[in-house]
């Protein structure tokens, strides 16, 4: 019989985690950059509120295609599994078009706005398949919830290599150059290989579990399948957490190119080096949140980083030159690192607990509309973005401290200083109201020990 494997080995953990250096490098870098690219230092010929539209609409596209590759693959069956065949297809056209999304024709808004939506739409769709699927492994990984906090402890320890070639890095580069669309077509290139490369280990050292792969007689349709997942109290919580956090996250993060240069007026180069120092806070910051997990839960320890990491924003009011702002930004680290531990927890719980009602493993859709929420929420904080800018009339002209007017000043303060905690505070209330924790979780593990037990015999 083969027995459910609850330790994980750590070469093992290592390989599947190796994976978020890409993952984060890649996102976080177009979260930072690709508003503040195409308005602030490439110069496309549209509008805030235009750049917003089109950004929106690629924000648009994924909300169908996370889940609808997702399902694909949840009902996929190959020798070599469900989720691996469709990273390894998606690794060389991910590199291509972050190359080409950094490379957009600015003589012609028709055309400009043509090649970002074909461009952004693709670049989404193969971002699906390789990121999107290789989290998608997490939960199968191990059912054992102290396995599960010691493998996402190595998934953000690496994920902190990630966001400083994100944050940090990527904009180093990007500045280097007196071409801007040479040094971030250049980012963007490397970006993608980096986060190729950093798949790899996954495909070739993670085999995915045989009995999790759906038998045909089961296979449920897309359209039910999401219907199933959307009835779940815990899956809908989660994702409103999700969403609103993420949102509170990205508002602040594409929204801080914009403030160091209006307000601060420090270039790429500078700002760079302080989001860089950022991750003196982080790193020691992820084991003190371990800790408080290990003790209090998972749902407590994230509920008190969103309240730290929320805490940081009012201070921004304060912020009249780099010094401070770096302080700032200090103080913010150490709530961060709960922020990028305990969401993977959580929707590995939510999936273990649909396992216990349908008897399948559905990592892909619930992945899906899970990567749904995060990308929507980047698109929706781009939207922000060309609000504030355009009511505080905020633009490439006067975005610099000696032609920043006070109105303008004002706008980005209330970007990064009021406008996250409205919904950061939100994201806490339905925190509370989510119900996976206690007795509840210990009861779903249980069960689903029993049937993954069920299942090796069954595929034994």
């Amino acid at each position: 019989m083969i027995m459910i494997e609850e330790h994980v080995p750590t070469s093992k953990k290592l390989a599947w985690s190796i994976g978020n250096i890409g993952s984060l490098a890649i996102g976080q870098a177009s979260i930072l950059l690709l508003y503040a690219y195409y308005f602030l230092y490439l110069g496309v010929p549209l509008s805030p509120l235009g750049i917003s539209l089109v950004l929106l609409v690629y924000g648009i596209w994924d909300a169908v295609n996370e889940p609808l590759i997702g399902h694909i693959s949840d009902i996929t069956r190959s020798r070599w599994g469900r989720r691996k065949p469709f990273i390894a297809f998606g690794l060389v056209p991910l590199v291509i078009c972050s190359y080409l999304i950094y490379t957009p024709p600015i003589n012609d808004p028709i055309i400009c706005t043509i090649y970002l939506i074909v461009i952004l739409v693709l670049y989404e769709t193969f971002v699906t398949m390789v990121i999107t699927l290789w989290f998608a492994l997490y939960p199968e990984l191990t059912l054992d919830q102290n396995e599960r906090l010691a493998i996402s402890r190595f998934k953000e320890i690496f994920g902190v290599i990630g966001l400083i070639l994100g944050l940090a890095i990527a904009p180093l580069i990007a500045g280097s150059f007196s071409d801007p669309m040479l040094g971030f077509s250049l980012m963007g290139l490397l970006l993608g290989i980096i986060t190729a490369v950093c798949m790899l280990p996954t495909l070739f050292f993670i085999k995915e579990r045989k009995e999790y792969q759906t038998i045909k007689e089961n296979k449920i349709g897309f359209l039910k399948s999401m219907k199933i997942s959307l009835k779940s109290k815990s899956f809908v919580c989660f994702i409103l957490v999700q969403f609103l956090l993420q949102l509170s996250y990205s508002v602040v993060l594409s929204g801080l190119p914009l403030f160091f240069e209006g307000v601060l007026g420090m270039g790429s180069s500078e700002w760079a080096i302080q989001m860089l120092l950022i991750f003196c806070v982080v790193i020691p910051g992820l084991y003190v949140w371990i800790k408080i997990a290990e003790k209090k839960g998972t749902r407590y320890a994230l509920f008190i980083s969103m309240l730290c990491f929320s805490l940081t924003f009012p201070l921004v009011f304060l912020v009249y030159s780099p010094t401070t702002m770096l302080i700032v930004l200090l103080i913010a680290g150490f709530g961060l690192g709960g922020l990028m531990l305990f969401p993977t927890v959580l929707l590995s719980d939510v999936i273990d607990e649909d396992h216990t009602k349908t008897n399948e493993r559905r990592e892909g859709i619930f992945n899906g509309v899970s990567g749904v929420i995060v990308k929507s929420s980047n698109a929706i904080s781009w939207l922000v973005l060309g609000i504030v800018l355009t009511i505080f009339q905020i633009n490439r002209e006067n975005i610099s401290p000696s032609a920043l007017t006070p109105l303008g000043e004002l706008g980005l303060r209330i970007l990064i200083g009021v406008i996250p905690i409205i919904f950061i505070v939100l994201g806490m209330l339905f925190l509370y109201l989510y119900p996976l924790t206690g007795a509840r979780l210990e009861e779903v593990k249980k069960q689903v020990k029993e049937l993954n037990e069920k299942l090796s015999k069954s595929s034994s």
